[in-house]
């Protein structure tokens, strides 16, 4: 029985003592999007309400469910002869309910990523399979054996479970005689002559649990210690302070973008917390990544004088325990923190709001900036977005108030461009750049080399015939590693040996294209071979111990040039350097993606904050080929609003958002041709169903490349839309059509609400 959610919540904790049945609704992690109706033993019916975690069972499993609503009456087409009961309640004082605004957020994300409300319950609280427990005989039960106290009716059953000294597996009861052999259960541990017992792994998994909460403290402060100059932060605005004192009075949602370098952010962010601690209002802080959310409980507890949390991933063994810390809480972590079980909600910070990692890979694809504002509604609390470079859809947010921090001329580096297309064919490292780095050294300055392109090259051409060898399941250039000797999918880890002639024209002048940081590093080894170098890409942190020794020596500035890709900027900010280089500032342009320029941006901006202001000598060489791109020019200006305005403009000539809103859809199956055909169908049935005033745009199908998963083929579709709430209504409407022509195991819809990666 499908059940809306606001009729859900409406229900009434079943607190009084009642005489007749009562029937739950419950909501179970998997992919469906209607609720299931269970009777509700008469032990349970004292302690149930609204949002409480019920263990029921499920087909052949035992699922963890929660309640969406309590009824004494049942559906015409339901019979309570026919219904299952619930097994237990969850009680083991982590998260045990759900509180009403949760579920209701839950329900909203729900409808708005076009996901079944059931997967989103994971997102409130990871569930999993719940082992068989048992039912074990009490002493007091077989006292009532042995005295012959124990009536007939319960006899039989007392008598099979105190027959064995371990119980007996709540599954074995059998199905036909479940209702009457739980009513029994249920009367045996009301006397408390039989009681309901977990079983072994979960008793395991609890003492591994209660072994980390005590380790937990400890583990956090063994962190590496955070040196943060308090004198080097700038003073908080008093401007800041008094319009977050009105919000938090005012007490309404509200939501603010704030443009600003990490210095004044944080100590923002400082600000907001302490005032809302004084409001007694919790605060949940939202990044992108672990390693930043650590380093941000660091930077913030002296700020602040609190008691920062910082959140554990979703299937941590010991995930943060709101009931161990008071109100109001100050909790750090990355998206799934969103969901954080937290009352009196006052204040959600996104810290790097347009970082793609806020965006969930897996169903419900929620994005986690979009979804802290759809909570902020629920609590009526203040949200702020902040970021030194926003996202565009942030930036022209016309709902927002926009707070922004300009850096000051004498706070930026030099910036120097450099025309690649001036130099000789092949350059790496201009003349303008080498002389830099010389001078650098010889002055034991430290130096930073940027491209974000790992590995030595992008791949290899054939010079005769052009080959280039492609992976033969993602059908992409397959990147070239010189140190592995290896060609190398970056998507599903493919790797083939170096090729000694070219397969297609057998010609021997095969050679690499692209350049890389394994070639940077050679080259600069080459150049400079006294100075000590430290790469730093997801190549060489691959393994953790070799990580924390490179990220060691980074912030120490212990060697004389740093070379690194984006991974540079996915934990606390680096030390400043001397001379920042950016090697190949236009090679995330040619990317299939409508995205490709503002990432461009954010990078230039990222890369060039680590230089030194132009009065501590500060240089930022930028080689490009394409110097009057205007993600470039914006950078080299110091002019943000070049860059936005001219993209928003490229944006508008070619739908795409923030002018629209956008849906990703993938059809997947081992099948080609129902693969094909139900792509095909599926662009079909958007097209005839939207009518002129929905404003819709349905584009492909088409074949998707690279990532794709072994044996399986990819058609995607994308869908443009003015309006939210149509584009989701229609895309629902759609997906249940398609999902009853096709079984589920045969083809599989996927809906991407708002991607972040887009062709």
């Amino acid at each position: 029985m499908l059940l809306e959610c606001s009729m859900a919540l409406q229900g009434a904790s079943a607190s009084e003592p009642q005489s007749e049945p009562l029937f739950a609704d419950i909501l179970v992690p998997r992919h469906i999007a209607k609720t299931f109706t269970y009777l509700v033993p008469f032990f349970m019916i004292q302690r149930i309400r609204i949002g409480s975690l019920v263990t029921v069972p499920f087909g052949r499993s035992v699922l963890e469910g929660v309640v969406v609503s309590i009824s004494s009456r049942l559906a015409p087409e339901l019979l309570p002869a026919s219904l299952k009961a619930i097994r237990s309640l969850v009680d083991n004082h982590h998260n045990a309910t759900i509180s009403t605004p949760l579920l209701e957020l839950s329900r909203k994300t729900a409808r708005y990523y076009v996901a079944p409300w059931g997967q989103c319950l994971r997102l409130l609280r990871p569930p999993a399979p719940v082992s068989p427990s048992r039912y074990l005989a009490t002493d007091l039960g077989r006292t009532a054996l042995e005295t012959g106290i124990c009536p007939d009716s319960l006899r039989p059953t007392l008598q099979r479970i105190a027959h064995r000294g371990s119980g007996i597996l709540s599954s074995t009861l059998r199905s036909t005689q479940r209702g009457q052999a739980m009513r029994t259960i249920a009367s045996l541990i009301e006397r408390s002559w039989v009681k309901l017992v977990p079983s072994t792994t979960e008793r395991i998994l609890t003492r591994k649990r209660q072994r980390t909460l005590t380790t937990e403290p400890e583990r956090q402060q063994t962190l590496p210690h955070t040196v943060i100059d308090r004198a080097q932060l700038p003073e908080v605005d008093p401007a800041w302070s008094a319009h977050l004192h009105q919000y938090f009075q005012a007490g309404h949602m509200k939501k603010i973008v704030l443009h600003a370098p990490w210095h004044h952010r944080l100590t923002r962010l400082a600000e907001a917390i302490r005032q809302a601690h004084s409001c007694n209002r919790s605060t949940i802080v939202i990044c992108g990544e672990t390693a930043k959310a650590r380093w941000l409980v660091q930077a913030l507890a002296p700020l602040t004088g609190l008691r920062i949390a910082l959140a554990q991933p979703p299937n941590s063994p010991q995930p943060w325990d709101h009931h161990r810390d008071p109100t109001p809480s100050v909790i750090v972590g990355t998206r799934s923190v969103v969901f954080a079980h937290l009352d009196a909600v006052g204040l959600i910070w996104v810290e790097g709001e347009e970082d793609s990692a806020l965006k969930e890979p897996k169903e419900p694809r929620y994005h986690a900036r979009d979804v802290a504002c759809l909570r902020a509604k629920e609590d009526h609390a203040v949200v702020v977005l902040a970021s030194e470079h926003l996202s565009v859809e942030s930036h022209f947010d016309t709902e927002a108030e926009v707070h922004r921090v300009q850096q000051g001329m004498a706070a930026s580096p030099k910036i120097e461009l450099i025309d690649l297309g001036k130099e000789s064919k092949g350059t790496l490292l201009s003349q303008r750049l080498r002389s830099a780095i010389c001078e650098a050294l010889e002055s034991k300055k430290k130096v930073l080399l940027f491209i974000n392109r790992r590995g030595y090259a992008r791949t290899l051409i054939c010079r005769d015939c052009g080959w280039v060898p492609r992976c033969p399941s993602c059908t992409i250039a397959l990147p070239y590693y010189r140190e592995a000797g290896t060609l190398t999918c970056r998507y599903c880890g493919v790797a083939e040996e170096l090729p000694d002639v070219c397969p297609l024209c057998h010609g021997a002048a095969m050679n690499p294209i692209g350049e890389g940081t394994e070639q940077v590093e050679a080259d600069t080894h080459r150049l400079f071979p006294h100075a000590t170098i430290v790469r730093l890409d997801s190549d060489t942190l691959r393994r953790p111990a070799t990580a924390q020794s490179l990220w060691e020596r980074a912030r120490s500035r212990s060697c004389d040039i740093l070379i690194g890709t984006q991974a540079l900027f996915t934990r606390e900010p680096l030390p400043p350097h001397h001379v920042v280089g950016i090697l190949q500032a236009d090679s995330g342009l040619h990317v299939s993606d409508f995205r490709a320029a503002e990432r461009t941006y954010h990078l230039l901006v990222d890369a060039a904050s680590l230089a030194y202001p132009a009065s501590a000598g500060g240089r930022v060489i930028l080689q490009t080929r394409l110097p009057s791109h205007h993600a470039v020019q914006a950078l080299f200006a110091g002019t943000p609003h070049l860059f936005y305005d001219e993209e928003l403009t490229a944006r508008r000539l070619l739908n795409y958002p923030p002018v629209c809103h956008l849906a990703d859809l993938t059809v997947t199956g081992r099948n080609l041709t129902l693969v094909e055909e139900a792509s095909t169908r599926w662009g079909t049935d958007l097209q005839q169903q939207t009518t002129a005033q929905d404003h819709l745009v349905v584009l492909g199908p088409v074949p998707m490349l690279g990532g794709r998963p072994r044996g399986q083929y990819l058609r995607r579709l994308l869908v443009k839309g003015a309006d939210p709430d149509v584009l989701t209504h229609r895309l629902r409407d759609s997906v249940e059509r398609m999902e009853r022509q096709y079984r589920q195991k045969q083809i599989k819809f996927v809906v991407d609400m708002d991607p972040v990666e887009s062709g």
